[in-house]
């Protein structure tokens, strides 16, 4: 079962639109209930704006062209309003998706516009209580351009406006369609655009023989990704097409032998069944997913609208189980800048569930389980961030537990203050929300952080970050239970879990602190390592000599060219052993010296640079030695047995030297911020020493494979599922 996404035409259907027999007169009893002279039928919803604008423009020659339009828009529309030379402002909206009558009120004042476009959403007449005041703006000279294209069923749609649009191949199974209706007299629709309908058409018939056609998993699933592959190629054509098309004859025959009734009627039939299990499950209500708007009563809407804290999670999760619930819709480069909290929130957590004429109660209630199912899935809400100044470790190392709480059944979603982790967690398919605050100033966004922890259902939160106060932690108890990754004991926390998986926990008196108050995951065995870092790989061995460097995803200090300035430079101290001895440099994500790293490479041709590495254990495995930053990297590094030379960094990094150093695990060169050149030279002496000595390489081999098992991520998960905290 598949429910959602691009309709289906089978073959049969497609082929009975080729008859020869003339068609009369397109009629539409759904377009002429809004009660307009004329009505024009074009090639898509936008085409139909375009041409309501070219009649307008002509019918008021002196038009001021500027448009108010609602802030929450597909960006689509905006191309008509621009290619005609249209200046835009937006209107905002309240979390009902309604518009405010006095802010409203004001902007038609002040700005004088000489169109007003609104939009009814989701099968509500979300401008039912403002609707009276249209007749006064438009006796003002304000025209009004109403967009039906997700209402196309409502009653009360259309009746006060000058001109009405939408689109009919969002409601259709037809290769091209929309319509506009008016008062106003319309011109001819003047391009023609037969062969996106043809590619369009053919798109149709392959996702019909794509559910209904024979054929192994491997051959449909290609054949599926082809046929989306040609869909996405055709809406961005789409987007590009500056003509204004009638609508083709293929269409036409099809809408022509479409009950309208009958689709109605199965819509409203499912939009009532889906919303009352929406309404009255509890483990749906649960999980924060509520309609959007509130009230939608009979509606029989393009889709059943929902927001849910956790969205991407929510989409993710109903994909895996082949339910296809799109995001309406991504903010435009218009109305990006604009956008009030409220918009924001609505364009970041609106979800819209499938309920057309394709489906009944049976396509229904799968979608109801699979919500309850999701209600039901425990969400554990993590807080990290990366960037220049903090690097990508935290939020890496937070992504590995992530995958291990998911693989034991949890849901997770991601909290950061800003969009610098984005690729990062998009790369490794998890869910986030962007809170819209400042890094290093966690204690202003606590109220925001608790309204999304309560819209998402999270019962957990793992907070990873230096910049977490106790200040912080407490405005957050009530929320949900705490866990705190906390390796440097500078507070103590009120929090139901505190985790420091290095070595050195044993300075600290945590036992004596916490009590039984949190549980308490110290030492190696927590260390949350990528599973790519077990087993240990085979090495590769022989000639040359391979070195892995790495200084975290930002190397504030600039570690990296300073190495390889000394180790191959005229003046440094590597003379000439290290002229055969191949480099391989990881450049952070956030390396903010590329450019002078690049500058080396090009220099020198032993230096390999390695960009967003991916698989760095099978980096690892090339090298004989190492030199690294203190900081997790460490403890990949004892798992894959690299034999290393570490320098510190950062004032976390301070009692790594300890552990590390100790027992010649791994040789300390000293701290960078405090002794550069020093630093750089002792790093250049203990690399050279290491090097040399294969039997001193094998010595730390055996030492470093005693420090980890590299299963810490999968203790910790199982430690935070378990975990029965004041608020879990």
């Amino acid at each position: 079962m598949e429910i959602g996404s691009i309709y289906e035409i089978s073959p049969d259907a497609a082929a009975g639109t080729d008859r020869e027999a003339a068609l009369p007169p397109l009629r539409l009893k759904e377009v002429e209930k809004y009660g307009k002279k004329y009505c024009r039928f074009t090639g898509s919803g936008r085409e139909a704006i375009a041409l309501a604008l070219r009649s307008l423009e002509a019918d008021r020659p002196g038009l001021n062209k500027c448009c108010l339009l609602p802030a929450y828009m597909c960006d689509s529309v905006f191309f008509p309003f621009l290619r005609a030379g249209w200046r835009i402002h937006f209107y905002h909206l309240d979390e009902e998706l309604a518009a405010d009558p006095e802010s409203l009120g004001s902007q038609v004042e002040h700005i004088r516009p000489g169109l007003l476009f609104i939009h009814p959403y989701y099968g509500m007449d979300t401008w039912k209580p403002l609707r009276p005041l249209l007749p006064r703006w438009q006796a003002e000279g304000v025209c009004i351009m109403e967009d039906v294209t997700q209402s196309y069923y409502l009653e009360t749609a259309g009746r006060e406006a000058d001109y009405v649009v939408g689109s009919l191949r969002k409601w259709y199974p037809i290769p091209d369609g929309g319509f506009v209706a008016s008062h106003r007299p319309l011109p001819e629709a003047l391009s023609d655009h037969r062969e996106f309908v043809g590619s369009r058409l053919q798109v149709l018939t392959e996702k019909w023989e794509y559910l209904h056609g024979m054929g192994e998993p491997e051959e449909k699933r290609a054949r599926k990704e082809d046929y989306l592959g040609k869909n996405r190629r055709l809406e961005k054509e789409l987007d590009g097409y500056a003509g204004i098309s009638g609508l083709s004859e293929v269409s036409a025959r099809l809408l022509a032998g479409t009950e309208e009734g009958e689709c109605r009627r199965r819509r409203e039939e499912n939009h009532r069944f889906l919303l009352h299990k929406i309404l009255h499950s509890p483990g749906i209500k649960e999980s924060g997913i509520r309609p959007l708007p509130s009230r939608q009563e009979g509606a029989a809407p393009l889709y059943l609208a929902v927001c849910a804290g956790d969205r991407d999670g929510l989409q993710a999760y109903l994909r895996e189980r082949n339910i296809f619930a799109p995001v309406l819709w991504p903010p435009g480069e218009e109305n990006e800048g604009c956008l009030r909290e409220k918009e924001r929130w609505v364009y970041d957590h609106l979800l819209a569930l499938p309920i057309d004429q394709r489906y009944g109660q049976e396509e229904m209630g799968y979608i109801a389980g699979t919500l309850e199912e999701y209600g039901q899935t425990p969400v554990i809400g993590i807080r990290a961030d990366a960037n220049g100044q903090i690097g990508a470790g935290h939020i890496m190392r937070c992504i590995t537990i992530a995958g291990q709480l998911i693989r034991r059944g949890a849901r997770v979603l991601f909290f950061t203050a800003d969009t610098y982790a984005h690729p990062m967690l998009e790369e490794a398919g998890l869910p986030y929300v962007c809170l819209h605050s400042t890094w290093n100033r966690m204690e202003e966004e606590t109220e925001a952080l608790k309204k999304e922890l309560q819209q998402a259902g999270c019962r957990k939160l793992l907070v990873d970050s230096y910049q977490a106060t106790e200040r912080y932690f407490r405005s957050l108890e009530d929320s949900c239970a705490l866990i705190c990754m906390d390796d440097c004991f500078q507070e103590i926390y009120p929090v139901d879990m505190v985790i420091n998986y290095n070595a050195y926990h044993t300075r600290f008196p945590y036992r004596e602190a916490y009590g039984d108050r949190a549980r308490l995951l110290l030492g190696t065995s927590y260390v949350p390592l990528r599973e790519e870092f077990r087993p240990v790989l085979q090495k590769e061995s022989g000639q040359p000599l391979q070195v892995l460097l790495s200084s975290g995803g930002g190397d504030v200090y600039n570690a990296l060219s300073g190495i390889l300035g000394e180790a191959l430079g005229d003046g440094g101290q590597g003379k000439d052993t290290f002229r055969e001895v191949i480099f391989h440099v990881v450049v952070g994500r956030f390396h903010e010296h590329r450019q002078e790293l690049e500058r080396l490479a090009d220099h020198f041709p032993n230096i390999r640079l390695h960009y967003n590495v991916t698989e760095m254990a099978e980096l690892m495995s090339r090298c004989q030695g190492a030199v690294s930053a203190a900081g997790t990297v460490l403890f990949e590094l004892c798992a894959m047995e690299v034999p290393t030379v570490f320098f510190v960094s950062a004032d976390n990094q301070q009692y790594d030297s300890e552990f590390f150093a100790r027992e010649e695990r791994m040789l300390f060169a000293g701290d960078i911020r405090t002794d550069r050149r020093g630093c750089l030279e002792n790093i250049c002496i203990r690399l050279q020493s290491l090097l040399a000595d294969e039997g001193m390489r094998e010595k730390m081999k055996k030492k470093l494979h005693e420090v980890t098992d590299g299963r810490g991520a999968d203790r910790i998960a199982e430690e935070i599922l378990r975990l029965k905290g004041r608020k879990a």
